[in-house]
């Protein structure tokens, strides 16, 4: 089994890389799983998950109940049912960036420019614009962390206008064929599905 983790900031192009790349037969393509299920996926050759920089995981810091309970507390969550944390004191992967390299990961780390992703996350996910400068700032600090690393880097902007080439690109880096309904991954994006890529100036 390999093992390949996409890593971005909120609202920078994560699910779209992820809903093409779930369109390769040989990848199994998980959708921010916070548990280990990608080590336990069986039947292709790459196993993949796609995760939010600072707010799902860290470097070294992993979930707890404890980072759980100061979650739901600095969030006013006192309901059964969880409601969308704006503040992430803790994030909720249960395994870390170091974890995932222990068990032979390679990642692919997505980024966008600062103003677009602050404005984004401001009016998607409703962040204040302290809270969403200072998870962009803390995210890129992970994602530099990574693309130090030899990690397979590409900006959102790059991913919108240029789609084949860059998926021409991540299939060399996992060692797999290029496969043109790579291309058809915006209509299976089952959070912002469209018929193709929008292109993007910035």
């Amino acid at each position: 089994m390999k093992l390949f983790v996409i890593v971005g900031l909120q609202r920078t192009g994560t699910t779209l890389l992820a809903s093409m790349l779930g369109r390769h037969p040989e990848i199994n393509m998980l959708f921010e799983s916070v548990t280990k299920d990608s080590l336990k996926l069986i039947g292709k050759e790459w196993n993949g998950n796609k995760l939010l920089a600072y707010r799902q995981i860290r470097q070294k810091t992993r979930s707890s109940y404890w980072g759980h309970f100061i979650n739901r507390l600095s969030n006013l969550d006192f309901k059964k049912k969880n409601k969308h944390h704006l503040v992430r004191p803790y994030p909720t992967s249960i395994m870390s960036i170091e974890d995932y390299k222990k068990e032979g990961a390679v990642f692919i780390t997505i980024e966008r420019d600062k103003e677009s992703s602050v404005s984004s996350m401001k009016k998607r996910a409703g962040q204040s614009e302290k809270q969403a400068s200072f998870e962009w700032e803390e995210g890129m600090k992970i994602i530099n962390n990574l693309k130090s690393d030899g990690a397979y880097s590409l900006s959102f902007v790059d991913l919108v206008n240029n789609s084949e080439n860059i998926l021409k690109e991540i299939c060399e880096f996992l060692e797999v064929e290029y496969l043109e309904k790579m291309l058809e991954g915006p209509k299976y994006n089952f959070v912002y599905p469209q018929d193709s890529v929008v292109k993007r100036e910035s």
